[in-house]
């Protein structure tokens, strides 16, 4: 059963992924970022900060069996993207826009990080207001 809510998770996670960042590109094609992957990055940190709320909700309260399955590996693994993140940051560094580049680098770490630490924050307080 475990297979399936991956499976299925991780399924409708890609397709968020994919609206999302098609999305959220396209709104900026006509701006200065049109050439900054801000979709990519918006729904790495928008899932930085949901696994952090989900991994807080249930730091302190067992979780359905079914919960990480299809939240964590499933719906979040599909939504995130490592692969997506490098070869876009490679692509930046290798048509000389390094220092877009690295600025890529920074923001998905930095931001990527105090991200889940928000997440996990807010789901501890929403686990105590329960």
């Amino acid at each position: 059963m475990i297979p399936v809510l991956i499976f299925l998770g991780g399924g409708l996670g890609s397709l968020a992924r994919y609206a999302l960042s098609s999305g959220i590109q396209n709104l900026a094609t006509k701006t200065a970022l049109h050439r900054f992957p801000l979709g990519i990055l918006s729904c790495n940190l928008l899932g930085c900060f949901l696994i952090g709320c989900l991994f807080g909700y249930f730091t302190h309260k067992s979780a359905p069996p079914w919960v990480f399955p299809l939240l964590a590996s499933g719906f979040l693994g599909g939504f995130t993207t490592f692969s997506t993140f490098a070869k876009d940051t490679h692509s930046l560094w290798t048509t000389s826009l390094s220092t877009h580049a690295l600025l890529q680098i920074f923001l998905s770490i930095t931001l990527g990080l105090i991200a889940v630490s928000l997440g996990m924050k807010l789901g501890i307080k929403i686990t105590h207001a329960s």
